[in-house]
């Protein structure tokens, strides 16, 4: 049995209260794609995760998953290629693309504080098998914290990644963009 946490509407005024505390992100991050959704469009949807839900995000709220560095976004590929018993020879080939976000209003989960105002610890965040959890009818930690934030308007999250000690995915609500913040990806003429 999961162990108990705080309710949806405990997140979603926790997170109105944190909107002091939000940072902004400008940089690169890095994404990894099949070949057939390696367009410049597909990329920044967030489609897929809307269509299919993931560690952060139920269905139906779109998500763009990207690492802050590239060593990252291969690591959370290939975590999920060997989730599914998928062979890496037969997830091959990839497409490795770096997408600039500039982004105003970003919840760091880096931050302990901020996990501590959630009231959610880093260890949960990390261990929790969301998969199992959905699959058992439970919204787990992490799709409520990444529901809350999106119904509460954060653009994004900066995460702690469950595969790669010490990396951090960051992760945007594309529905969310304010004016003035915006995702491309960089060189689409590569694709």
């Amino acid at each position: 049995m999961p162990k108990a946490g705080p309710t949806l509407e405990n997140l979603k005024s926790r997170l109105t209260r944190l909107a002091s505390m939000a940072t902004a992100f400008a940089g690169t991050a890095y994404r990894s794609s099949t070949p057939l959704y390696a367009t410049e469009e597909d990329l920044v949807t967030g489609e897929g995760s809307k269509q299919n839900g993931g560690r952060w995000n139920p269905p139906g709220i779109a998500v763009v998953y990207a690492s802050v560095s590239p060593e990252v976004a291969m690591a959370e590929t290939l975590a999920h290629n060997r989730y599914y018993g998928i062979a890496i020879e037969e997830a091959m080939p990839r497409t490795f693309v770096a997408i600039e976000a500039t982004l105003q209003i970003v919840l760091d989960l880096r931050e302990g504080g901020i996990r501590q105002r959630l009231q959610v610890s880093e260890v949960r965040i990390l261990s929790v098998n969301w998969r199992k959890e959905v699959r058992a009818g439970r919204e787990p930690i992490t799709q409520m914290i990444g529901r809350a934030a999106h119904e509460t308007d954060w653009e994004g999250l900066i995460v702690p990644s469950a595969v790669a000690s010490n990396g951090h995915n960051l992760l945007i609500f594309p529905d969310r963009l304010r004016p003035g913040s915006s995702i491309t990806v960089l060189h689409p003429d590569r694709l």
